[in-house]
């Protein structure tokens, strides 16, 4: 990382962070300690970018995140700890075959739950429990009313047209979207992860989760939107969020910009001046701008004080870079990036409120 944008840990970024926001540090209990989230998808443990490992410590250190939640992880996370830990920043490590999770607080316990790592925490004495997710990317059923084919294994249902662009055009109808969505087991996934956190949370704990979910949000498909990024009309309760909405999990960015139109928050996919346009999309003559990282929430001693996106201001868009004339809120800019996708920092305030 060559420059950074602004200066994350001044006082005026954090002023400048909390702007907009519907959860104020005011509110928060004085005695409450700020805790720094920075979700991210390292793209194949940072070995797509040369010296990723090293930009992604860049990335942690001027963002100043506490917990870094990490997708496509693998060897990633113990490495980047290393290269912390090199320049004087420790870090516990929670690694996994696929997620990983870099904390500055103790790690009281662990576990890998597949599609997920997650790590109990203790920080001045109160319980956070945080996991690290990257759901299934196959069945991707967004791709879907873009008019290609979702990436089904055969013999499922669209299989045979793969990641391709389909012969008949978008596919708009609700229940076929639906269909593939929940065959691709992540709305299951979730429901097996919220039955964890309701564990975690009848123990005491707030609960963190964020990640790559290879889904969009209920809250971006809307009637807002049907028009936009190539939704062709579509609106959809995408299944995934849906089940965190209903389970009380507040989703960091849409709480904060509620709307989809002007505040998309789109992280994928990213541009990545240092690589080739066609190695950063899949679908090359549509609009696939989606948001499919989040930062997720629930316990009453978490309070939002802000959030918004760390990444590149252009995305990819029917095979070209194109510069985001959103409103959306960027933090950082950096000149090199090691991903492609964009990641979300979010800043909470954790008080000695009661959870749940």
């Amino acid at each position: 990382m060559r420059r950074r944008d602004d200066g994350l840990g001044s006082a005026a970024a954090d002023a400048a962070l909390a702007a907009g926001s519907v959860m104020s540090v005011a509110a928060a209990a004085p005695a409450a300690r700020e805790i720094r989230v920075l979700a991210l998808n390292t793209w194949h443990s940072g070995s797509k970018i040369a010296n990723g490992i090293q930009l992604i410590a860049d990335l942690v250190i001027s963002t100043q995140a506490s917990i870094v939640l990490l997708s496509e992880a693998t060897q990633a996370t113990t490495a980047v700890a290393a290269e912390l830990a090199r320049r004087g920043r420790e870090f516990n490590a929670v690694p996994s075959h696929d997620t990983g999770i870099l904390s500055v607080f103790p790690v009281q316990d662990s576990a890998d739950l597949q599609w997920m790592v997650k790590a109990r925490l203790d920080i001045d004495g109160k319980r956070l429990t945080v996991y690290s997710a990257h759901l299934e990317y196959r069945w991707y059923a967004s791709n879907l009313p873009r008019g290609y084919g979702p990436g089904a294994p055969a013999p499922g249902e669209f299989a045979e047209h793969e990641w391709n662009k389909l012969p008949g055009g978008p596919v708009t109808d609700p229940a076929a979207i639906q269909r593939i969505n929940t065959a691709s087991s992540r709305p299951a996934v979730i429901s097996n992860f919220l039955a964890d956190a309701k564990a975690e949370i009848a123990a005491g704990a707030s609960v963190i989760m964020g990640g790559d979910l290879n889904e969009p949000s209920l809250l971006d498909w809307t009637s807002a939107t049907a028009n936009s990024f190539d939704h062709n009309g579509v609106v959809s309760a995408w299944e995934t969020t849906r089940r965190l909405h209903q389970a009380g999990f507040i989703d960091a960015y849409r709480s904060m910009y509620p709307d989809p139109a002007t505040h998309p928050g789109l992280t994928w996919p990213s541009d990545n001046v240092d690589v080739d346009v066609s190695e950063l999309a899949w679908a090359p003559e549509a609009d696939e701008r989606d948001r499919v990282d989040y930062i997720f929430a629930r316990g009453a001693a978490l309070r939002l004080s802000g959030v918004g996106i760390i990444g590149p201001r252009a995305s990819i868009v029917r095979g070209t870079r194109l510069p985001e004339s959103t409103q959306d809120n960027f933090l950082a800019s950096p000149a090199q990036w090691g991903s492609d996708h964009k990641g979300i920092l979010a800043t909470y305030q954790l008080s000695d409120g009661q959870s749940g």
